[in-house]
């Protein structure tokens, strides 16, 4: 059977997704401690994760596919090799949910042998990442760790490691910090207050409802709240193709996997989706499934492929955690599966009209994140086939800078950032005469969106911008006075700080109808500073580019055209094959570069780009 005729989930995840597991979990049977993927050594010092998620995997497989004595006896050998590993935080939850799924089944101590369980009760355990002493304050981890912390606190306290308490202490410490920095909006800031809202802001409810779930309690309302609005972002962005998340760090195939958890948490738990938003939300789940299983598992590398061919990632997410990757996002399917079946979807057949039930949604939504001295939020645009992510944010002082947490309208496979990059894609970068580069970023004082059956036009007030640095000029080419090369994670700590520019305001204002997408910018300059000159950067997919003045035409691509008013023409650049092109879901074909000089004496600035779709 091709798979474009899978009706129902479970036919998708017993005849697509069960081989791959199946594979891996013999692969890391017979592969041992020197097992390789795609030439990498699977356990290495940046694979931090990987012991416990062998755990995971192996006890679901075992159990759930394989279902032999051989099998068992496989298991048991892979949990002693991992055994001695480091366990760290994300790996210790995920190998301690895979201990308790044999528990469950009766067969824990029959499978693990008691000198291994007796190294996993020590080093799986939260304390190593919790300092109980300091009203349980994280180590040096960004506060989503308290729900890490009470997974394996919770987990502990079930298999009778130790007495119960912890976990609601972990659990109300991470409830302080949501009332703290979310208040009634509910949407989770990942850093204290810097307001870096994205992927992991809309998933983490998923991730807690879950925890909960699987360890016997009920969803607080306010985790049921949090879970309601991350389930209506994703409905709002759903489509036909299963694409996902579109901005910040970690998307590609966890941008797919952060809509399936959500939904299908939200699909267990009751009173969050009508019937008519689950069949929605069901029919998504499917394509995103099917986008998980056919486009990021690469069958020549036999292996989830996040970073050859064109594709890119974060470096949290480097190649070295290959194996860890495949294990994880397999899981996230089948535990999203398990929340659909429990929910009574498992082989319900997907409705044969949901492309039309997608035509029903609102076309523009603005979702605001959080609102007082700076505020944050992001639009959704509806317009066809296509739709649009505009993330109005701060990417916090690692990712403040960096091309996918750009304020820029973001679509998977049309309009990408480049992962860890900042060619500054679409902002107005303006060049002092002091040396300077700022770019109206992360001071949003005031969002104003204003929706009309026509279209959405959405005003961004910011009074003061941004000090960029190590801004591409092309290709791989940086300005920057310090020479500090961001095309890789990190830089000097000192470079990683957003440097506030007084005295250069912006009037942002972004404008949305059919086919088109336009922003303009009106720059107030005060005091003695002087602008030296301007510059606009675009990406693009599109090939067979044309340019006339200040207009770019594409032969070929969904981007059919751009232009760009305040500037001196434009240069077509054809994107270089050194990775700084490439993107989550393949490289960037065309750089198109804008620049103006001699505005020396420039108080006000006007500037404006609008660019041009296909449907």
């Amino acid at each position: 059977m091709d798979h474009s005729e899978r009706k129902c989930m479970k036919q998708l995840i017993q005849q697509d997704l069960c081989p791959i597991m199946i594979s891996l979990f013999k692969r890391v049977s017979e592969g041992g401690e020197n097992l390789c993927m795609d030439q990498v050594p699977v356990y290495n010092e940046k694979a931090q994760f990987v012991g416990g998620k062998v755990i995971n995997q192996a006890c679901y497989t075992a159990l759930k596919l394989l279902k032999t004595e051989e099998s068992f006896k496989q298991l048991g050998d892979m949990i002693r090799m991992v055994s001695d590993m480091p366990m760290e935080t994300w790996g210790i939850l995920n190998g301690i949910s895979g201990l308790y799924r044999l528990q469950k089944a009766g067969i824990l101590e029959k499978t693990v042998d008691q000198e291994t369980l007796k190294k996993l009760k020590k080093s799986m355990d939260w304390r190593t990442f919790v300092d109980i002493d300091r009203h349980y304050a994280l180590i040096g981890k960004p506060t989503n760790y308290y729900g890490v912390a009470f997974g394996i606190a919770r987990h502990r306290e079930l298999m009778g490691w130790e007495d119960e308490g912890h976990s609601r202490h972990l659990l109300d410490r991470l409830l302080e910090h949501i009332d703290a920095y979310s208040g009634d909006l509910c949407f989770m800031d990942e850093t204290p207050g810097e307001g870096r809202f994205d992927r992991y802001s809309i998933l983490v409810p998923s991730e807690l409802a879950s925890q909960l779930l699987a360890t016997g309690w009920e969803v607080p309302e306010k985790i049921r709240n949090m879970l309601s609005k991350s389930a209506h972002i994703f409905l709002k962005l759903a489509d036909t193709k299963g694409l996902g998340f579109s901005y910040g760090r970690s998307i590609g195939a966890y941008g797919a996997t952060a809509a399936l958890e959500v939904l299908s948490a939200a699909a267990v738990v009751d009173g969050i989706l009508t019937e008519e938003e689950k069949e929605i939300a069901y029919g998504y789940s499917m394509k995103l499934l099917e986008h998980l299983i056919h486009f990021w598992y690469d069958k020549d590398m036999e292996s989830i492929n996040m970073w050859e061919k064109g594709r890119r990632t974060d470096n949290y997410r480097n190649k070295n955690r290959i194996l860890g990757e495949n294990l994880s996002l397999c899981m996230q399917m089948v535990n999203s599966f398990e929340h659909w079946e429990n929910a009574g979807y498992g082989d319900h057949e997907q409705c044969e009209d949901y492309a039309q039930r997608l035509k029903k949604l609102d076309a523009y939504t603005y979702v605001p994140f959080s609102e007082g001295e700076l505020e944050r939020g992001m639009a959704i645009v509806r317009d066809g086939c296509h739709v649009w992510s505009l993330p109005l944010i701060n990417g916090g002082q690692k990712y403040y800078d960096k091309d996918p947490y750009m304020p820029v309208p973001f679509q998977n496979l049309v309009l990408e950032g480049v992962p860890e990059c900042n060619h500054g894609q679409l902002v107005p970068q303006i060049f002092m005469e002091n040396g300077d580069v700022v770019m109206p970023v992360a001071f949003c004082k005031k969002i104003t969106p204003k929706i009309e059956e026509s279209g959405m036009e959405i005003v961004c007030e910011m009074d003061a911008c941004l000090m960029g640095e190590g801004v591409f000029i092309s290709g791989n080419t940086r300005m920057d006075k310090n020479l500090v090369d961001h095309s890789v994670a990190g830089g000097s700590k000192e470079s990683q700080q957003p440097k506030r520019v007084e005295g250069i305001s912006d009037v942002a204002t972004y404008k949305f109808a059919k086919n088109r997408i336009t922003r303009e910018d009106v720059f107030t300059i005060t005091g003695d500073q002087k602008v030296k000159k301007v510059r606009l950067v675009f990406l693009t997919y599109s090939k067979q580019p044309k340019t006339e003045g200040a207009f770019v035409k594409f032969g070929q691509g969904v981007i059919s055209g751009m232009c760009a008013d305040g500037y001196e023409g434009c240069v077509v650049h054809e994107a270089t094959k050194d990775g700084s092109f490439d993107t989550p879901h393949g490289r960037l074909n065309t750089e198109v570069v804008w620049e103006r000089e001699g505005l020396e004496q420039t108080n006000s600035l006007k500037l404006s780009w609008t660019i041009e779709y296909s449907s």
